[in-house]
């Protein structure tokens, strides 16, 4: 199966109030199109979602929500329990990791709608942080360049559409506070951090959305087939998956699918000195493990 796919553009729904960004022409990334889907494939114990890259350790950091548990890959040891976190976290479903000045980890607790929250992990250790909104369905986040941490939130209510919101999370201790800095989307899920602005996808809208920091003010700045969990590859495009192809965003808003063949794209995370993307694709069979898929990338 060669791996590099036909340009596909999309248009989709607005965010409300917001004009869509014009799709100047697409410089493609260099794919090795002669591998097949992965050039290390990993069977995952299930329930991953969300991954981070420390290009200081060259580590991946993933999280588990089977095992409710916070993982490492490394190309010589393979998946590593690095903790399991509080018992009351079990089957809540875990979202993204983020990492703090001072080396603590925080990681977001989706909950279905009565146990959203956070975690941190410190020397191995895990603790649930209080003081934050259990309804809140919390999936992405993102650290700003002057550590902020920006959370990705949304609220279900049955029959009718989710309401999201972005909020910056101050975290003291074990305990947290949460101030919201943009709202009026849908299903946020995916966010990252630029100098100057957070970038968010919403399954709802199929779209991603640029919030201006300082200020806040939201931009429509694309609209992909699915969206999920964003990547930022070294020259700013973004990654996003949420079926079964990877899409890759431009800085101009052009909206490119990369690669195809997975299952359900979950999370990604770049490694620019190793050029290689991984991927967190996910069974849409019962019974089924999802599988941690390592590719070749060169993303000049």
């Amino acid at each position: 199966m060669r791996w590099l796919l036909a340009v596909t553009l999309c248009g989709c729904a607005a965010h409300p109030g917001v004009a869509d960004h014009p799709a100047p022409p697409a410089a493609a990334l260099r794919v090795d199109a002669t591998k097949p889907p992965g050039d290390i494939v990993v069977a995952l114990s299930g329930g991953a979602n969300a991954l981070w890259w420390d290009a200081t350790s060259s580590v991946l950091y993933l999280t588990d929500s089977n095992t409710s548990s916070l993982l490492t890959w490394t190309d010589a040891e393979g998946i590593r329990e690095v903790c399991s976190l509080p018992a009351d976290a079990a089957g809540v479903s875990l979202g993204g990791i983020v990492r703090r000045s001072d080396g603590t980890l925080l990681i977001a607790s989706f909950g279905f709608g009565t146990q959203g929250g956070m975690f941190a992990v410190t020397s191995g250790a895990a603790s649930a942080l209080t003081g934050l909104e259990p309804t809140r369905r919390r999936v992405g986040l993102a650290q700003g360049a002057d550590g902020a941490i920006y959370s990705a939130y949304f609220v279900g209510s049955r029959g009718k559409p989710p309401v999201g919101g972005i909020a910056t999370i101050a975290v003291a201790g074990t305990s947290a506070t949460e101030t919201e800095i943009a709202s009026g989307f849908h299903k946020v899920v995916g966010l990252v951090a630029t100098p100057n602005a957070v970038v968010v996808s919403d399954q709802t809208d199929r779209a991603i959305y640029k919030i201006e920091i300082p200020g806040y003010a939201v931009s429509r700045i694309a609209s992909a087939p699915t969206v999920d969990l964003l990547a930022m590859l070294p020259n700013g495009d973004l990654l996003t998956g949420g079926g079964p192809t990877i899409s890759r965003i431009t800085q101009a808003g052009q909206v490119s699918t990369l690669l195809g063949g997975f299952e359900q794209v979950r999370g990604i995370a770049y490694d620019a000195a190793g050029k290689r993307l991984f991927v967190v694709d996910h069974s849409v069979t019962v019974g089924l493990p999802d599988k941690l898929r390592v590719i070749h990338l060169d993303a000049r």
